[in-house]
């Protein structure tokens, strides 16, 4: 995991696998020489799989956490895109690299064959997720699939749309700003978990990747084994329509019929 802490006047902090703390301490890892911050304010620690997790210290009085406008009492669990308050001190938490239209995903395919999803995070839609299946339109136009009632946004916001085996994202009106995934877009490739933000509207894209792909076993036919040569040709040409037991029901069938025309002969 390699991400990017964005810090106001300060170069980036890249986050890799050891725990990072935030503070006003001259020795944490993150200095932060701001008004209101405590020594330890926070903690940052990556754990397993790539998650990364955000920790207020103990003193919840001196160590005020937001996460996108959220306070944070205990932990919170963070992805690219978030946006980090400490105190009066504003961060931003994006991807290692700048998502880019022209430099094609680095990441696996989507598989279109799953649900291909567009979940809103803010609002009062938040968790309702829209289906994407050729393109998806987010503005304040009620012919917009995804309308916000917000007089800020255009009324063609944002656009997603397929462009072969991926989802391009486009800002339609540079008048407000796209992020993706933290950083400033004029358009991006998106990926599954890939996160949008417009002012404070945010979504998340959801798809299963191609390597995610359920795999289908291909059906195997059973294997033909050549006759032996010892081995006897069937010697009945009907013996290939009726199975063994067929035949034997048949030929049960007849004996009992002849067995009641003998009986009906007799009793004239």
């Amino acid at each position: 995991m390699h991400w990017l802490l964005h810090i106001p006047g300060q170069a980036a902090a890249a986050i890799g696998e050891s725990p990072l703390r935030i503070g006003s301490d001259p020795g944490s890892e993150i200095c932060l020489a701001r008004h209101g911050l405590a020594p330890l304010h926070a903690r940052l620690t990556p754990g397993a799989a790539g998650l990364l997790w955000l920790e207020p210290a103990a003193d919840e009085t001196a160590a005020v956490v937001h996460v996108n406008g959220r306070r944070i009492v205990r932990a919170a669990l963070l992805t690219p895109g978030d946006e980090l308050h400490l105190g009066s001190c504003a961060l931003r938490l994006s991807s290692a690299r700048k998502p880019d239209a022209a430099r094609r995903p680095t990441a696996q395919p989507i598989n279109f064959s799953g649900r291909v999803l567009l979940r809103a995070l803010t609002g009062a839609d938040t968790g309702r997720a829209h289906v994407l299946v050729n393109s998806l339109c987010i503005g304040r136009s009620d012919l917009s699939e995804v309308r916000i009632d917000d007089t800020a946004l255009a009324e063609r916001q944002i656009l997603l749309q397929r462009q072969g085996n991926a989802i391009l994202v486009k800002n339609l009106s540079p008048v407000l700003e796209m992020r993706v995934d933290g950083w400033v877009c004029e358009e991006a490739v998106l990926h599954p978990g890939s996160q949008i933000s417009i002012e404070q509207h945010r979504f998340r894209f959801e798809a299963p990747s191609a390597e995610t792909a359920p795999m289908v076993e291909p059906e195997i036919a059973e294997p033909i084994h050549p006759a032996s040569a010892n081995a006897a040709a069937p010697t009945d040409p009907a013996s290939g329509i009726f199975s063994r037991a067929q035949w034997i029901l048949l030929a049960v069938a007849i004996a009992i019929s002849g067995f009641f025309i003998v009986l009906l002969s007799y009793s004239r």
